[in-house]
């Protein structure tokens, strides 16, 4: 059990959501909800009796007048308006794929490979308004290797994710998240 506990609404697809929603629940945090159109994240949710909010222009509306401490997206492919991240109290943080801020975007691990980079990485960043500009709040790096495809750097990328999302919940729950810019002058996207 986790010394300060949390309330959290996350938001994605997938397995990473999931794994990461496993380690909220083992550290005794709240998740006030579950924003997916994936039928596996929706079975979990029921599964974990979480409630199940619909992905969409009505997503909004359903949380008009809700608060919780911290948003995770999560594999999520789209953008969140304002009106849904800026309900969180404590912070909003996104999990992308890419060590920001190079390879900002979508298929990240896909332009790692075609650019023909060796190091690669995997953030935790807070969301903005702009799409993977926020403040770094947990990272790790990832190799790739001759033989890796996007698919098995995809793979290293989601271990790395749930490992630094564990750094980012010890954080957290010792207030001890610390931000650090990105140098956006460096940005790829």
């Amino acid at each position: 059990m986790a010394a300060k506990q949390i309330s959290c609404l996350l938001i994605g697809e997938g397995a990473l959501l999931v794994q990461c929603g496993d380690a909220l629940i083992a550290r005794g945090h709240r998740v006030h909800g579950v924003v997916s159109a994936s039928s596996a994240v929706q079975k979990w949710a029921k599964d974990n009796d979480l409630r199940l909010l619909q992905r969409g222009a009505d997503t909004d509306r359903q949380l008009e007048t809700e608060q919780f401490d911290w948003l995770f997206s999560i594999a999520n492919l789209r953008m969140l308006p304002e009106s849904i991240w800026s309900r969180a109290t404590h912070g909003a943080a996104n999990f992308h794929d890419g060590p920001l801020p190079l390879f900002a975007g979508l298929n990240a691990p896909a332009w790692g490979i075609m650019a023909g980079a060796t190091r690669y990485g995997v953030v935790w960043h807070q969301i903005t308004k702009g799409a993977d500009e926020g403040d770094i709040l947990a990272s790790a790096d990832v190799d790739i290797s001759d033989e890796d495809t996007s698919l098995s750097l995809n793979t290293k990328c989601f271990a790395a994710g749930i490992a630094t999302f564990g750094q980012l919940l010890d954080d957290i729950e010792n207030d001890s998240v610390a931000s650090v810019a990105q140098d956006l002058s460096k940005r790829t996207y």
